[in-house]
């Protein structure tokens, strides 16, 4: 399996490898999706800038749980943040 950059490997029950979501801004260019992964062990919630592409609407501030959270299209969110603070 090719590596990708941003993303981590981990061995599955059956011993092959399986790709982990990088933290943080996590697109998916594949499925046109856009996600940020809060990896955290703590339960905290984070705030995340969401930016959106010109014409597109507005950017905006998101509060985020740990895991993944999906954003919307790819062709709408432009990237995505960590402000520095809980929430």
């Amino acid at each position: 399996m090719a590596a990708v950059p941003g993303a981590a490997m981990a061995a599955t029950p059956d011993g092959s490898a399986a790709l982990l979501p990088a933290c943080g801004w996590d697109p998916n260019p594949a499925t046109n999706q856009a996600w940020y992964n809060h990896c955290t062990s703590d339960g905290s919630r984070v705030l995340i800038r969401v930016e959106v592409h010109a014409g597109r609407g507005s950017s905006y501030d998101k509060c985020v749980p740990p895991g993944q959270t999906y954003l919307g299209t790819l062709d709408v969110v432009r990237y995505a943040w960590y402000k520095g603070q809980t929430c």
